[in-house]
Order: C-alpha cells, then sequence, then structure tokens
C-alpha cells in the first residue's frame, strides 16, 4: 500500500483541494461559459497553465508515488496535446 500512502503511512489518494487545481477547474468552467471566442481560448489556456502548475508540484513535491506519477502523466499528456498545436 506504501504507493498510495506517506511516509506516515497516511492515504494520500484524495486530498482536500490547493490552489492549481481549484483554478484549473474554475477557469475551465468559465471557459464554457464564456461568449467571445478570444475569451473562452484565452480561458481555456489559463486552464492548462493551472494544471500543468499542479502537475508539476505533485511530481517534484508529491506525498506518495501516486500523487507524483499523477503530476507526471498530466504533464506528459498536457504535453502531447499542445506542442504540437504550438508546432503548427
Amino acid at each position: 500500500m506504501g504507493f498510495f500512502t506517506d511516509s506516515l503511512g497516511r492515504q494520500t489518494v484524495f486530498q482536500k483541494p490547493n490552489a492549481p487545481i481549484l483554478g484549473w477547474a474554475l477557469l475551465g468552467a468559465a471557459s464554457f461559459l464564456a461568449l467571445e471566442d478570444e475569451n473562452r481560448e484565452r480561458l481555456r489556456v489559463a486552464s492548462s497553465v493551472s494544471l500543468a502548475l499542479w502537475a508539476a508540484l505533485e511530481l517534484l513535491t508529491g506525498h506518495s508515488g501516486f500523487r507524483r506519477s499523477s503530476g507526471a502523466l498530466t504533464l506528459t499528456w498536457l504535453w502531447r496535446r499542445f506542442v504540437p498545436a504550438l508546432r503548427g
């Protein structure tokens, strides 16, 4: 069970949300409600940046293997999603 617990044996799968993950959720919801395409895109990008920040923090400081893996997988997914769009 060590993959899902921290060094004190506490489970770390479900934790209270932190600011970057709340920013991701709120900005993502706002992007769906935006009336203008330009605003929708800006909110979507800001939402993705918040998610990338959360993932980087989990990768670097996550309290369990599960949290660090979640960060790594999320960063990989974001990279695969956005880098091809930036290139062309």
